[in-house]
């Protein structure tokens, strides 16, 4: 399948029309769509699922592991796999630990979670 030109491609043109004839020009209609084009990633960001820190842990002077969960699971994704999120965090918490002890046997490790 052949790939459009950035140039022509529909979301890059609706972009250009809505910033022309919209934002930089009369069109109550094309105002709307750019507030809807440019307003959805702003909402996303604001009231989307952030990323979610699991814990912070010291391995060894000055070293820390910080785990984080770059895009937590839905209720949806939760439920169809079966585990509850405090479930699913202490098993995150757990792997976490023991890599970091597997790195460096000798060290103390010390778990803060919030």
């Amino acid at each position: 399948m052949a790939v459009l030109p950035y140039a022509l491609r529909p979301s890059v043109v609706i972009r250009r029309k809505a910033i022309r004839q919209g934002l930089l020009g009369p069109s109550l209609f094309w105002k709307v769509i750019a507030g809807w084009v440019f307003g959805k990633k702003t909402i996303k960001k604001f009231f989307g699922k952030q990323p979610e820190k699991l814990g912070t842990w010291k391995v060894g002077s000055n070293k820390f592991v910080n785990v984080i969960n770059a895009k937590p699971p839905t209720k949806k994704q939760r439920k169809a796999s079966g585990i509850t999120a405090k479930a699913a965090k202490s098993a995150i918490v757990a792997a976490a630990v023991a890599d970091a002890r597997r790195k460096n046997p000798n060290a103390k490790i010390v778990v803060k979670t919030k």
